[in-house]
């Protein structure tokens, strides 16, 4: 079974941890651009960006995108 990064869950991540993006960017050290880039899945966090996030928000890295099975069809959304 191979998989492929789905959708960004940093949004709803924030929304439960109750920390803004202006906030992840301080802890972080990225800008707020990146961030909203990341909330907004206009961009894939590199891996380095992502262990870093993952860090600062508790979480394991595999919980920041959702995961899709490959073999599934994609949606024509």
């Amino acid at each position: 079974m191979t998989e492929r990064i789905g959708r960004c869950r940093l949004r709803s991540i924030l929304r439960s941890k109750k920390i803004s993006q202006t906030e992840l960017a301080i802890m972080t050290g990225l800008s707020k651009q990146q961030v909203n880039d990341h909330v907004s899945d206009r961009k894939i966090m590199s891996l380095e960006t992502a262990a870093r996030v993952a860090k600062v928000l508790k979480c394991d890295i595999r919980d920041l995108y959702e995961w899709v099975d490959e073999d599934e069809p994609r949606s024509s959304e």
